[in-house]
């Protein structure tokens, strides 16, 4: 199996680090095609990954990408007081 998948249905990348007999995931996604947004890392103890922590990774997206656009919208007003004066 890749050390690097994409999660089904959502827009997610998962990847795989084993260490001796412990398996670990790390959830990510690609912001703006140069920066790789590490959202959700946990231990794997079952076959399958658990729903919730797919769950979890996805809303840190979802506040992260709101978060960066709030700053982008802050940003374009400072620049517009700027231009004022």
């Amino acid at each position: 199996m890749p050390y690097v998948r994409p999660i089904v249905n959502t827009k997610l990348y998962e990847i795989r680090v084993q260490q001796s007999t412990n398996i670990y995931r790390i959830f990510y996604f690609a912001y703006t095609g140069q920066r790789f947004i590490l959202l959700h890392g946990f231990q794997k103890k079952t076959q399958k990954t658990p729903n919730k922590e797919i769950e979890l990774a996805e809303k840190r997206r979802k506040e992260f990408l709101a978060q960066e656009k709030q700053n982008d919208s802050n940003d374009t007003k400072t620049k517009k007081k700027r231009k004022k004066r």
